[in-house]
């Protein structure tokens, strides 16, 4: 029984890592050290009206890194709260959250009982989530921009090459108008496994956003890069024909070829991409 609690707590904390409401200053607005916004009021009314007293394990986990069940978490955050008052007032000046949940959680960590540590196992469970895309389990936008950055870095230091793919789901919205929105997210799952089975293991497949995709390929020219995009390109149009025919359009850019700025890599494999959409979709153009 503890351990179905241990594993539903584990459950709450990792949707913590994706969900960008969970900030430093939308947790300081709720303690009192900011004014919330009318937005932010209404995101922590509709948190605390879905999630009830597990809120409180998710606040307790941001700051801390420690997870508590349920029934303990609001009482402790309550406490918590009270102590950031009294330390407020015997300072004459407001202590932050922060400062007043570790202190809280050092001086006083006596009265609470049998805290639930987080692993080295679940603290790397944590990082994966916050650097991957939680509908096809590719890597997201932001972890894509750092190994992006990184790829440059390397490029400077060393001269070498590497390719960015951009690609899209040609008339997805009609798809999501025909078959529904839950189609449409199969389709994306599905395209996600294509694309990450098709990786070699230094690729770096993420979701782009929506029904784009992108790919940089470290080591890599623009034509074998456009090799690569055609052999993608085939394998969706061969796997979904037996379903509703789906197919994709691809833009390529390479450093230092196209550009050693990443903005204009971006920009221009992104230009590729609409150029290989107007002249008919289900191509790959290289820029």
């Amino acid at each position: 029984m503890l351990g179905e609690k241990t594993e539903n707590i584990s459950n709450q904390l990792f949707e913590i890592m994706n969900n960008t409401v969970f900030t430093r200053d939308f947790i300081s607005g709720i303690a009192g050290d900011a004014v919330l916004s009318g937005d932010d009021k209404n995101k922590y009314e509709k948190l605390l009206k879905d999630s009830g007293d597990d809120l409180y394990v998710k606040i307790l986990f941001y700051i801390t890194h420690q997870a508590f069940l349920p029934e303990d978490a609001k009482k402790i955050w309550e406490e918590i709260l009270a102590h950031k008052y009294v330390l407020s007032k015997i300072l004459g000046r407001n202590v932050e959250i922060t400062v007043a949940t570790l202190d809280y959680l050092t001086h006083v960590k006596s009265r609470i009982e049998n805290p639930k540590l987080i692993g080295e196992a679940f603290m790397g469970k944590i990082a994966e989530l916050s650097s991957s895309d939680g509908l096809t389990k590719l890597y997201n936008r932001s972890y894509l921009f750092e190994k992006a950055k990184d790829e440059l870095e390397r490029y400077q230091r060393y001269n070498t090459t590497f390719s960015l793919i951009i690609l899209d789901i040609d008339d997805f919205k009609k798809i999501n108008d025909q078959y529904g929105h839950q189609k449409g997210d199969e389709i994306l799952q599905k395209l996600g496994i294509i694309l990450d089975g098709a990786r070699r293991d230094l690729d770096i497949c993420a979701r782009y956003g929506g029904e784009e995709f992108a790919i940089i390929l470290p080591h890599t020219s623009s034509s074998e890069a456009g090799m690569i995009a055609e052999r993608i390109r085939k394998n969706v149009e061969d796997h979904f024909r037996i379903d509703i025919g789906i197919t994709i359009s691809i833009g390529i850019s390479t450093c230092p070829d196209s550009s050693i700025v990443l903005e204009e890599l971006i920009k221009i494999a992104d230009d590729a991409l609409y150029e290989s959409k107007r002249s008919g979709k289900n191509k790959v153009t290289i820029k």
